[in-house]
Formats: C-alpha cells, sequence, structure tokens
C-alpha cells in the first residue's frame, strides 16, 4: 500500500483481487492502519446496492458475466473463491460500523454502455466475444494469483479497442478518487490489482 497527496487530502491505495479469499485481511489491516475517513472502493455503483441488499437480508444471489465466471475459474486455481468478495464485504462493513463513507468509484453500467457503443466496433464485439469463450479453455503460465491476474488482464485487453475504453475508464475511477481526496483528510482507495499501476500513474496528475 503507497499513498500519495491529492488536493487537500492523502490518499492510500491498495490492490486486492477481488473474490480470492484471503484478501479481506489486506483491507482489515489498511482499515486499521489508516483509520480512514472515506473508503473508495474500485467497483460500480449497483455492487454498493447489492452489498446493501444482502446486509438487510442476507440472501442475495450474486448473478456473474460468463467472462467472471471463467476468470474465478482459473482464479481458484490458486486459491479458495468467495462469492460475494470477501474484501468487498468486509470494507463495505468496517466503513458502515465505522460511519465512514464507502464510495463506488467504478463507472455504472449505463456509463460502461455508453462508452462501449461510442468506442467499440461491432467487429471489435466480435472479437471480444470470442476471445472470452477461448479463455475458458486456456492454459495460463501464472504461478501465483498476481501473476494470474495480470496474465489474465493482458489477454482481455489485446484488442485495441477495450484497451482504450480501460483506459477512459480508469481515468475516470481517477478523477473520482481525486475529487473525493479534497471532500475528506484520508481515503482509502480499494483498487482491483490488474488496475493498480494504471490508477496510481494517473493520480499524478492530481498531485498537490
Amino acid at each position: 500500500m503507497k499513498w500519495k497527496r491529492i488536493g487537500e487530502g492523502k490518499v492510500y491505495l491498495l490492490p486486492v483481487i477481488h473474490g480470492l479469499k484471503g484478501e479481506e485481511e489486506k483491507v482489515k489491516k489498511a482499515f486499521e492502519k489508516v483509520k480512514p475517513d472515506c473508503v473508495a472502493i474500485g467497483i460500480p455503483p449497483e455492487d454498493i446496492e447489492i452489498m446493501e441488499k444482502m446486509d438487510e437480508k442476507n440472501e442475495e444471489e450474486f448473478e456473474m458475466s460468463l467472462q467472471y465466471q471463467y476468470y474465478l475459474f482459473h482464479l481458484s486455481k490458486y486459491g479458495e473463491i468467495s462469492l460475494p468478495p470477501l474484501d468487498i464485504k468486509v470494507a463495505y462493513e468496517m466503513a458502515k460500523a465505522s460511519g465512514v463513507p464507502f464510495k463506488a468509484v467504478d463507472i455504472d453500467d449505463e456509463e460502461y454502455a455508453e462508452l462501449l457503443v461510442d468506442n467499440v466496433s461491432i467487429f471489435s464485439l466480435i472479437r471480444h466475444s470470442a476471445k472470452i469463450r477461448r479463455m475458458g479453455k486456456k492454459k495460463f503460465k501464472a504461478k501465483s494469483a498476481e501473476e494470474f491476474v495480470k496474465e489474465w488482464n493482458r489477454e482481455i485487453l489485446s484488442i485495441k479497442a477495450f484497451r482504450r475504453l480501460e483506459e477512459i475508464r480508469n481515468g475516470r475511477m481517477a478523477q473520482r478518487i481525486a475529487e473525493l481526496c479534497n471532500k475528506y483528510r484520508k481515503v482509502l482507495a480499494i483498487i482491483p490489482l490488474e488496475k493498480y499501476d494504471s490508477i496510481s500513474m494517473m493520480l499524478e496528475r492530481y498531485k498537490k
């Protein structure tokens, strides 16, 4: 975990592998060490709504795309999987118990759909769908969960249009984190490992 001074506050960046059991311990330690005034998490707002419903009823079916199913299938070779992701659940519960705002900084489904239309051609979509189907049977060379996440991400972003889409997405996440730093003194930003380097670099432009 490293920190940057952004605007009037500090952001502490914590990379995690969503869905891998044990990552919640990283969240607990970071929360206790930083004692944040706000938690920013790299998930869309819709996922926070799911967490809130789970908190109320403790019974929510966790829907997954085919891409995410294949991702978890391969990730499970490197450790136990938790659904819903325990790192997100623990971050939400700790923030709620401490009265700390819990903010999603990833784009929502509507914004993603708009970016998809504006940046990805039908041909690229077809190539992407075919790639996802192949990913289910692909043999990965990674020897650790961290290596696998990065190898998976390189494969997914090998199509130029989707790589550009991800750059825009990461840029908006970095902007939202920077905005939170102007409202809160200490922000704990929990970022998916595969986005960590990109978002960390993009935050440099907001440094005070």
